[in-house]
């Protein structure tokens, strides 16, 4: 038996549920919208502009048959895909996001690790990162740095002591790439244009990993901290995740292996500079993408010899 509508449309029993959360959310939208709650958009990755919130935006911007649905003339749910699309379409954040797909009977997305089922897949990176030959750290999905090897101090010229004067909020890597009053941003910006393809590049692999949490409180918490931060702002809003970054104008006339220069030095041995190329090496645990090594490799001969040099062993 199919339900009416207030308005008199007529939904079959299969797409009821599904339909009565778009509407739920719709609804939402416009008066946060005339609430001007989500009136700050800067963190916002997509190319959807303005919206209304009406089902005819909806059917003409995302999925035009959703009036056939209303009407009944549709018996089954949109495919995975398509709920996605209208998720995207309506800044759904995690939880909406996996109300949609409920209500589509397809499977919800798995919540990130927290917690202790967090710290147990914590302590297995960190036990693979000081036992990698290789400058390494562990890394989770908003950039918090939880632990960094002892390759990556010899690599990048800093002191156990330096960063255990950070403060919790600035083991990130926007905060250590940005921020000129921590230690690691000296040794980097004396090569601007490695700087700012390593900045720019680390702003798009953030954005890539996170495109179904840009309206997550945490997500949205973050960027606005670090708007605060030089420079910041501006690579943010010029650097799209709907591109391929070789695109990205840092990356021009940069051979594809090389993702940034920097500086190393040691004690004895000359002030050099080596190109690396990051390399994430994902835990294993199934679904969960996060937390990740992130881990640095010579980009060519030459930086092979440096890192020799300087005691990193590869």
């Amino acid at each position: 038996m199919k339900t009416k509508k207030e308005d008199n449309t007529v939904i079959h029993p299969a797409c009821r549920n599904f339909v009565e959360v778009v509407e739920s959310l719709l609804e939402q939208r416009r008066k946060e919208a005339a609430q001007l709650s989500r009136s700050t958009t800067f963190w916002r990755e997509d190319d959807w502009g303005p919206r209304t919130w009406t089902r005819t935006e909806l059917e003409y911007m995302v999925y035009s048959s959703y009036k056939q649905m209303r009407n009944g003339r549709i018996t089954r749910p949109p495919r995975r895909e398509t709920v996605m699309e209208i998720a995207d379409y309506l800044n759904c954040n995690l939880e909406e996001r996996n109300r949609l797909l409920v209500a589509a009977e397809l499977a919800p997305i798995s919540p990130d690790l927290a917690g202790e089922a967090l710290d147990r897949v914590l302590q297995v990176a960190i036990s693979v990162a000081e036992n990698i030959n290789m400058p390494a750290m562990v890394v989770n999905r908003d950039w918090r740095i939880y632990f960094f090897n002892e390759h990556i101090f010899r690599l990048y010229g800093v002191t156990t002591e330096q960063l255990a004067s950070l403060q919790p909020e600035q083991m990130n890597i926007f905060d250590l790439l940005f921020d000129p009053r921590l230690p690691l941003y000296p040794r980097l910006i004396q090569n601007r244009a490695s700087w700012t393809r390593m900045a720019r590049q680390t702003i798009y692999g953030f954005k890539s990993a996170n495109t179904l949490y840009q309206f997550e409180p945490w997500y949205q918490d973050m960027v606005s901290r670090l708007m605060s931060l030089p420079e910041f702002e501006k690579h943010w809003k010029t650097v799209s995740a709907n591109a391929d970054f070789d695109a990205d104008p840092s990356f021009q006339g940069q051979h594809p292996a090389v993702t940034v220069d920097t500086i190393v030095s040691d004690p004895g041995v000359e002030t050099q500079r080596a190109w690396i190329r990051p390399l994430l090496i994902s835990v294993g645990y199934f679904q969960f993408q996060f937390p990740q090594i992130m881990a640095f490799l010579p980009a060519n001969l030459e930086s092979q010899k440096i890192f020799k040099q300087i005691g990193v062993p590869f």
